[in-house]
């Protein structure tokens, strides 16, 4: 998994822009990404500032290119709304595309009952 980059709902400033870069902000280690800052790092490097509370009114997200779909096996990107989201979806054992995770959902919940006879 590998982050592309990030983008707004809205023309930001550049005070804005340069929080939401600390926000996303990634290192990469033998193949593995993780974030520059923690959220208490962020916290207390943004929280007094003016433009921090206009945070949460913006809408942020980060592209993410995954490897591989676990259904079809191809590499698909993937956008994820806060760092929350991408530490989950890091954790989750089935990887799929749009595409096959439509499917697979539907395959969970369909009320399939096997027949006795």
């Amino acid at each position: 998994m590998k982050q592309l980059g990030k983008m707004s709902n809205r023309s930001i400033s550049k005070n804005e822009n340069q929080m939401l870069t600390d926000y996303w902000l990634v290192e990469r280690e033998n193949g593995t990404e993780t974030f520059v800052f923690s959220e208490n790092e962020f916290l207390k490097k943004y929280a007094s500032t003016s433009f921090f509370k206009k945070l949460r009114s913006l809408e942020t997200f980060a592209i993410y290119q995954i490897e591989e779909c676990s259904v079809c096996l191809k590499p698909f990107t993937m956008v994820l709304n806060d760092r929350t989201h991408v530490k989950s979806y890091l954790q989750s054992k089935n990887k799929c595309c749009r595409v096959c995770g439509h499917f697979q959902t539907s395959i969970e919940n369909s009320n399939t009952k096997s027949l006795e006879i």
